[in-house]
């Protein structure tokens, strides 16, 4: 008897094959490996053909997601600079625009010499 190896071929799978076992695989609950034990293919490959077929496809930018915007809190705002100076025997309130706070400084500068 005279034994001689023969000449492993590939299989081939159409196109339509690999597609129909990558949808399966992406299904709910399916795993690789069980899609391609049910299937009599090696899961390797078919782990390779799910990664060939998502780096083909172009990649999709996320969904914007809408936010909404508290409107901006607005601090009203006073012009005026009020000083009060209370002493003994006198109480000075003086009110000037804020502006002009430079010479508020110097006033209660000479005020405190």
């Amino acid at each position: 008897m005279n034994l001689t190896p023969s000449a492993r071929q590939r299989r081939y799978h159409p196109a339509e094959f690999k597609a129909q076992l990558i949808t399966l695989c992406q299904q709910p609950g399916a795993s690789v490996a069980g899609v391609a034990l049910a299937h009599g293919v090696n899961a390797n490959l078919l782990r390779r053909g799910i990664r060939q077929q998502a780096g083909s496809m172009p990649r999709s930018a996320p969904p914007l997601v809408p936010i909404e915007l508290a409107a901006p809190v607005t601090v009203p705002t006073n012009d005026a600079l009020s000083l009060e100076i209370t002493t003994r025997s006198a109480r000075v309130t003086i009110h000037r625009p804020a502006s002009r706070v430079d010479s508020c400084a110097r006033l209660l500068g000479r005020w405190l010499k």
